[in-house]
Parts: C-alpha cells; structure tokens; sequence
C-alpha cells in the first residue's frame, strides 16, 4: 500500500519568500498553523482581523451607532472592490459577481478595550466551503487551499492603506497613486468614502489581519493621513469613469436629468449640468446621440451604491 504521507519539507521548499513576523504572538501563531498543516490534508485555520478604533469619536469604549456602522460599511466596500479588483473587475458598471461578493463579505465580533473600541472581523464563507465546496481533497498549499479571496482582498485594501498612509509631498510618482489606478476607480471611491468616514466620525483606525501561517498585515493611521488619502484622490479625480453611452433620448431638460434609452431597452438617467444650456437648445426627444458621461458611485437614501452618469459633452447621431 503507497503512504500518502504529507512531504513537509518539499512543501516548505516550494514556498516563495521569507515570513516576517510582527511580534512574538504572530511567530506562534503561524508557527501553530504550521504544525497543523503538517498533520493535515486541508487547510483547517481560518483567516481573521480586526479593527481597533481611536481618536477623539472614541469615548472609554465606545462610539456613535451611526458612525461606526458607516465606517463598518464602507470598509466592506473597500474590501469587496479590492477583491473584485484581484478578479479583473475594475469598472463601475454591471453588478459585481455574486461569488465575488459572497466570498469577500465579512462577519463581525465586538470587545471593548479601554479607550478604543476592537471589532473582530472573520469571513462570512468557512475555509472549508470555499476551498472545497463540493468536498474535494487536495493538498494544503495547492492551488485549491489558500489563500481564501477574502485573504487577497484584504491583503491589496490594507497595503494600499499602508501606502497611503505613507505618501510624501511627490504623490504624483507613488505607488499608492500607481496601484489605485491599477485597481481602479471603485476601489478609489470606496477608498475615498472609507477615509472621509472615519474622520467625520472622529475615528482613527489600527488594522490587522491573520492569515494561517502567514505574517499578520497590520497599518494604523492618523486623522491627518486619512485627509490626506481622500483629498488626493478627490484633486486627482481617481473616482471618475469615463465612458460613451449611446442611444435614443426620451427626455431633455435643463434643470434635471436627461433619460436615454441605450441598447437593450434599459434607460439611463443622465446629470447634464455641465452641459451648456445653448447646447441643450439643439436637442429633442427621439434624438439618437453619443454622450460623452463620467460615471461615479453615489450612495442612495437606504445606503445601497449605484452608479452616477454625469454628462461631459455629446454629439447628435443623426436628424430624425
């Protein structure tokens, strides 16, 4: 009979680079996670974070319901651009992947601590579902184990923060700047919206994530770097998609959106104000035309995203 035995030592010589440990807690951790794997077919260890809260919004141990459930939710929409981001979905149009949103969604535990409030933060999908969903054995660090796309998303949201959190006066040659527009203009917006939160609240946030038998990733930053963060991608327009849409217009006005109906039957609602009114003179319903249209993310009154389509210039397709 042939032993299956897992060849620790092969599989520690195929491992790329050299962990680097925070502390002493996180060299036993992995150092645990290690052993576990080496008595084990399957990852068994799951990821997991947490997010401390300072700052002047933070009294003894607690913070305003309103503000931490804003930053609660933006952070998750940072997370999930970024994952989507590692999947090659950088635009803001269509809806995001519902296995991406799924496997990116975070869960929440909550301990006080005195004079910051710590929320534990652990994927919503179990290691064991996402790597063997239909019950598949296959060897830990093979390409089915690790990492959970939760690991990755968190991986690029919270470098991306450390980056930001250490932009000097040539922001313009930065790898923050380099990786934002790699990533695109979701995940600046949520970035952006991430940023502004916290320092609406007062809150100044210390990250970390764990990731079995690797170095924790930690960044902590100030009111004045998150400031910093959002204004630049605000002064650098960052959020902004520019597209073409075309199609016929069913409605023209110079005081509220145009409605155009694109292939397909959808119609989209147009902001037009930058348009000039002796423009808008020259155009009527049924009209076939291009519109040049920068497109951003807005959040709505029950706090749900949608995208934003803001008019730069158009052209008339034809005359009928």
């Amino acid at each position: 009979m042939v032993s299956m035995a897992f060849d620790w030592e092969s599989f520690k010589a195929g491992v790329k680079g050299e962990a680097e440990c925070q502390d002493a807690d996180d060299l036993a951790r992995m150092s645990i996670e290690s052993m576990r794997a080496e008595h084990g077919l399957l990852r068994r260890d799951a990821s997991s974070g947490s997010l401390r809260l300072t700052g002047p919004g933070i009294t003894v141990h607690s913070g305003a319901i309103d503000g931490i459930a804003d930053t609660l939710r933006n952070f998750q929409r940072l997370v999930l651009a970024a994952g989507l981001a590692a999947k090659g979905h950088t635009s803001l149009r269509g809806q995001p992947p519902a296995d991406v949103v799924s496997r990116t969604r975070l869960n929440l535990n909550g301990s006080p601590v005195p004079g910051s409030l710590v929320l534990q933060i652990v994927p919503a999908t179990s290691t064991a579902d996402e790597i063997s969903p239909d019950g598949q054995v296959g060897l830990f660090g093979d390409d089915h184990s690790e990492p959970q796309l939760v690991d990755t998303a968190m991986k690029r949201a919270l470098g991306l923060l450390d980056v930001g959190r250490r932009l000097g006066p040539d922001a313009d040659s930065s790898d923050f700047l380099a990786r934002i527009r790699e990533y695109g203009p979701r995940v600046a917006t949520t970035l952006r919206d991430f940023s502004t939160g916290l320092v609406k609240s007062g809150f100044e946030p210390d990250l970390t994530w764990s990731q079995p038998r690797q170095a924790r990733l930690r960044t902590r930053l100030s009111t004045a770097e998150l400031v910093h963060i959002s204004e630049l991608i605000a002064s650098r327009e960052l959020e902004l998609e520019p597209t073409t849409l075309r199609g016929i217009l069913r409605t023209v006005s110079e005081i509220s959106a145009w409605q155009l109906e694109i292939e397909g039957g959808d119609v989209i609602k147009i902001d037009a104000k930058k348009i000039p009114v002796a423009s808008i003179a020259t155009l009527r319903t049924g009209m076939s035309v291009s519109v040049d249209v920068a497109v951003t993310e807005e959040n709505g009154p029950a706090g749900e995203v949608k995208p934003k389509y803001t008019a730069t210039s158009f052209t008339a397709l034809d005359d009928s």
